[in-house]
């Protein structure tokens, strides 16, 4: 079989530890999570929240987190973005390199507008060719569901400004840093190119657990994965993925 499309040299760490290290930092969230929401609802007790956000999880769904303040919502996401970076941190250091060198952290000027046009372009044209087919199935208000409840609670300005934070510049550069990070170059060293772009763009859409955004999230994960892989840098798709991520945003403000 040709080497060639691989990355070289390819990184030390297994692709199993990189799916590892997705699964440790989604159940301390998991954990972390439950404990806030049982603190904070005293009266329901550690076991009713512990039984309630894993009869969701079970059920293909996030906990429910829509019945809180936009504070507490931040709060609860703060445990998987703290996990996910410190696994990347931990797995990369751990092996003796560079965080920079070894993820493809450094930036170059132009990195900037090509991931903000490119993070438009999929959600102007990617995206809704892939659901025109499915006009006839999926209602666009149920895709757009996950993000309106998201926005529901952004009332005020501080709460606006918050949520914004957390969607459109925390969220891109902590999955961008694991998933066309720490994942895809760990696929990318050991498979070609467009496999690696396809499995991460995949695994990537179902960590989201939302069925009917499952369509869009991998092609968003098509286009950041192509843009890594053809820059050897995370800094394109980071921006493409917070354009991505606004576009929406600001559709649902207006």
């Amino acid at each position: 079989m040709t080497r060639r499309g691989r990355l070289r040299p390819a990184p030390p760490w297994s692709v199993s530890v990189a799916v590892a290290g997705w699964i440790g930092a989604a159940l301390t969230a998991v954990v972390v999570q439950v404990v806030l929401l049982a603190v904070w609802n005293p009266p329901s007790g550690l076991g009713a929240s512990a039984a309630r956000a894993g009869a969701q999880v079970a059920g293909g769904a996030e906990p429910d987190h829509f019945n809180l303040a936009y504070w507490q919502f931040a709060v609860l996401q703060v445990p998987l973005w703290g996990a996910l970076a410190l696994v990347v941190w931990a797995v990369v250091r751990r092996h003796g390199v560079d965080l920079r060198a070894a993820l493809g952290l450094n930036q170059r000027w132009y990195d900037i507008p090509v991931g903000l046009a490119c993070g438009l372009l999929a959600q102007l044209l990617v995206v809704p060719a892939i659901y025109l087919p499915l006009a006839r199935f999926i209602d666009a208000e149920d895709v757009e569901a996950p993000a309106r409840e998201i926005m529901s609670l952004a009332d005020g300005a501080a709460g606006v400004a918050v949520v914004v934070a957390g969607v459109v510049l925390v969220a891109p550069f902590v999955e961008e840093l694991y998933f066309r990070g720490l994942l895809l170059r760990a696929l990318w060293g050991r498979m070609g190119r467009a496999a690696a772009v396809a499995v991460a763009s995949v695994l990537f859409g179902l960590a989201h657990l939302q069925l009917l955004q499952l369509p869009a999230l991998v092609a968003f994960g098509l286009v950041a994965g192509a843009l890594v892989v053809a820059t050897k840098r995370l800094a394109p798709g980071m921006w493409a993925h917070a354009a991505f991520n606004s576009f929406t945003v600001v559709q649902l403000l207006r």
